[in-house]
């Protein structure tokens, strides 16, 4: 009777830390936008597809019909990777460094909800 109420135990416990867990959303396969929102990056891509060129850009944003209280972030890599602009504005922009490589993925993110606006990665999407 004491093992069965160990293993229930145990079982529980395991049950209610994967409930209270939660991972960050992945990355998308492809660059997007919600509807409403414009995200882009200038230049879109590196002018070869040599892995180690590396180039600065801007990313431009704008929301068409933002929330009264604008919250927006662009972070590199990942919804919680390396933070390149904070902004309360709904149209903006931010430059990067000259350190933006192919596939380095930006991500708009609604900092009040943590809701992914848009996505782009820097190219060029195809080489050779």
């Amino acid at each position: 009777m004491r093992i069965l109420l160990l293993i229930l135990s145990l079982t529980l416990v395991g049950v209610l830390a994967g409930c209270g867990s939660s991972s960050p959303p992945a990355l998308p396969e492809h660059p997007f936008t919600l509807p409403g929102v414009a995200f882009s990056i200038t230049p879109s891509a590196a002018r070869d597809c040599e892995p180690e060129t590396v180039y600065q850009a801007r990313l431009d944003w704008r929301l068409d019909d933002p929330p009264r209280k604008t919250r927006l972030e662009i972070r590199v890599g990942s919804v919680d990777g390396g933070l390149l602009a904070r902004s309360n504005d709904p149209v903006g922009s931010a430059e990067t460094g000259p350190w933006v490589r192919r596939g380095t993925w930006f991500l708009l993110i609604d900092r009040r909800s943590g809701r992914m606006l848009g996505a782009q990665r820097a190219g060029p999407e195809r080489c050779g």
